[in-house]
């Protein structure tokens, strides 16, 4: 599993993407989840101008012997990207076996909504990113939080795609109830929908 440490019960995960997508309320969820089936974990963020759309990285560690939230290069098991630039981001922090799950909905910087920049091919991001792993998973995870019932649960879909790999030793039923705790009344069931839908791109 992670490489920064021996016990093979770590898991490290690095989570990327955009302010507002959700991407901090992912690494809460998944460390209560931990927290909820006596695990230790610790969570760490670095965010520069989230309000504004800047770019977000979450760490979530999980695992007996860990003592910080820092994810060494080329050591983090599992890469959530919200989003595909997002992802090649921090694709240097995965290992090889680790795994990459990727949105592949676009949402295009300021610089390149002004026309001052060009968004890649979504082919040449796929090919930067097989030189570090070979384990790519990509989905539209914004268009199953719509048919969910909202956008605002893309994150959702990340976690139930986190869960259903089977890495963080987390159930599906604390998932859930971790859920059901975060989100009470008319969201419940939309966030529900959105991370079984998430669990269905793995399995």
């Amino acid at each position: 599993m992670s490489g920064n440490t021996s016990n093979t019960d770590t898991v490290d995960i690095v989570i990327s993407g955009v302010g507002g997508q959700g991407v901090l309320t992912l690494a809460e969820i998944l460390a209560k989840a931990a927290l909820a089936e006596s695990k230790n974990v610790r969570v760490g963020e670095i965010h520069g101008m989230a309000q504004r759309g800047g770019h977000v990285i979450c760490t979530v560690r999980i695992g007996p012997d860990v003592s910080g939230p820092i994810v060494d290069p080329g050591t983090a098991d599992i890469l959530v990207g919200f989003e595909p630039i997002e992802t090649l981001r921090e694709i240097e922090s995965i290992s090889k076996d680790g795994k990459v799950l990727m949105n592949s909905n676009v949402l295009h910087p300021v610089a390149v909504s002004m026309g001052k920049a060009e968004y890649p091919k979504h082919a040449d991001i796929v090919e930067s990113i097989k030189p570090f792993t070979k384990n790519l998973i990509q989905f539209n995870a914004m268009n199953l939080a719509k048919e969910a019932g909202s956008d605002r649960a893309m994150n959702m879909v990340m976690f139930g795609a986190v869960i259903a790999l089977n890495l963080t030793g987390i159930s599906t039923n604390t998932a859930k109830k971790t859920i059901r705790n975060t989100f009470p009344g008319r969201y419940e069931d939309i966030n529900i929908r959105a991370f079984e839908s998430g669990m269905k791109q793995i399995n």
